[in-house]
């Protein structure tokens, strides 16, 4: 089995741990799903935040919630 990675959807903000080649959202559904920030910095940081308010990268700053409200 391959160890978990974990990856965000672009579409409704949420981070989960997911296998390696799994591309769609389980809340959403969407086929956005993103291993890494734009910036190339892992995502294993956002686990251990909670699901309310901002989240940003601490490499380039982008608030990943607010992309995924179009924000």
């Amino acid at each position: 089995m391959t160890k978990p990675v974990v990856k965000v959807c672009e579409t409704c903000g949420r981070f989960r741990r997911y296998h390696a080649a799994d591309q769609y959202c389980i809340i959403c559904g969407y086929d956005t799903l993103a291993a890494a920030c734009t910036c190339g910095r892992d995502l294993e940081y956002a686990l251990d935040e909670g699901e309310e308010g901002g989240l940003h990268c601490p490499n380039c700053g982008r608030d990943w919630r607010s992309a995924a409200l179009g924000g």
